[in-house]
């Protein structure tokens, strides 16, 4: 699990190789794994093939390596099942982390975007994807293989580190 997590990053091309619908399905039952308030359980997703993939990619600026994967899995938040303010948003968190943590264990490239809490981005991916009022666009993942290569870069900082009080 420890390379896995070290291995984690964002890549952004994709070449055209299918992704198998098994890959998906343990992605997406591993990120149902996450705890969440009281069992409440308020994730749902979306998974898009091409289709839809280009008009997801003009979200924003920088998602327009959305349109090269070869699917994208939109995490969403089910507003009925909210039971306390804001812990959704820390389950949904953890939600896609664990996607983005199988994706690499799987030798899938992704890279997180973001949608929650921007409103024009909400507003956008409800519309394009035809969502239901009572679903939050939390994020998108996009998925694919890639020949892109990555250099490991070791971020541990000790100074990020206080025991006790913060120290400057």
């Amino acid at each position: 699990m420890l390379d896995v997590i070290a291995n984690r990053h964002s890549l952004r091309t994709y070449t055209d190789e299918k992704i198998e619908w098994k890959k998906i399905k343990v992605m997406l039952g591993e990120c149902m794994q996450v705890s969440s308030y009281k069992n409440s359980n308020y994730w749902e997703f979306t998974v898009e093939d091409k289709d839809l993939l280009h008009k997801l990619s003009k979200l924003h600026y920088r998602s327009s390596h959305i349109s090269c994967s070869n699917i994208c899995i939109a995490v969403l938040g089910n507003r009925d099942r909210f039971i306390k303010v804001g812990k959704w948003v820390q389950g949904l968190g953890s939600c896609t982390q664990n996607i983005l943590l199988e994706a690499t264990n799987q030798g899938l490239a992704s890279c997180l975007g973001g949608v929650f809490p921007k409103t024009k981005r909400v507003d956008y991916v409800r519309e394009v994807l035809n969502i239901l009022e009572n679903l939050v666009p939390y994020a998108l993942i996009p998925l694919g293989y890639s020949d892109e290569e990555f250099e490991l870069v070791n971020r541990f900082n000790k100074y990020k580190i206080h025991i006790n009080l913060y120290e400057k």
